[in-house]
């Protein structure tokens, strides 16, 4: 799974670290109450985790642990209170329960490929700053290798800087082999990831200007 990076939520993150004891004790929530899926719109490359209660004092346990957040919905005249929490955390949640869930359970967290982060090693044993670290490390490599997060691309290639030297030859041949030698680091799924980016900012940009056209054409109306 190609991983995407973007700012943390403070707000969201744990405030107290978890014992043994209380991983094993929310696992076993988690087994009777949890549920697991890939979010994020189109791509679905996101990762949820959620459980649901009708009381809401173990949800803030799980949320002090484990960061989150707590909604609750109207449901046939209920009110349901929902701990959710998403990405990297929901990741490192999974990661921490994994070896207490039964088959089914492990079937579900699979399905969504939480833990490839760990690249096949088990999780057992590992704590929430060990899993932490798994991730940054995959992130840095991810960052040092992409063609969008290399920020050599990003200063010589802004639309700025094109627009002032793409009549330089000698700055064109640069570029072009700036960008020969990114795409030959780059694995087939990063290739396609970046393929499947610039056709949908392709046609978003498209919509714009349409929307831009129709707009101008209503004002001369």
């Amino acid at each position: 799974m190609l991983f995407r990076t973007r700012p943390n939520r403070p707000e969201l993150d744990a405030t107290k670290v978890p014992t043994a004891i209380d991983i094993a004790w929310s696992a076993g929530i988690y087994e009777g109450e949890g549920c697991c899926h890939l979010a994020g719109g189109k791509g679905k490359r996101g990762v949820m985790a959620a459980v649901a209660q009708k009381d809401p004092e173990l949800l803030y346990r799980l949320r002090d642990w484990f960061g989150g957040s707590i909604r609750e919905t109207k449901a046939n005249g209920f009110t349901i209170h929902y701990w959710g929490l998403c990405g990297d955390r929901a990741r490192i949640f999974m990661a921490l329960i994994y070896e207490y869930m039964t088959a089914r359970r492990k079937g579900q967290i699979d399905a969504t490929e939480a833990l490839d982060f760990l690249d096949g090693v088990s999780s057992v044993g590992m704590s929430m700053q060990e899993l932490k670290d798994k991730l940054n490390a995959l992130y840095q490599k991810h960052r040092e290798t992409t063609w969008d997060s290399n920020p050599e691309w990003h200063r010589e290639n802004s639309r700025a800087h094109y627009a002032v030297n793409r009549l330089n030859p000698e700055w064109v041949q640069k570029d072009r082999e700036l960008k020969r030698n990114m795409r030959a680091n780059m694995t087939d799924a990063q290739l396609e990831e970046r393929r499947k980016y610039q056709r949908e900012r392709y046609h978003k940009l498209k919509q714009k200007e349409q929307l831009s056209n129709v707009v101008e054409m209503k004002k001369i109306a």
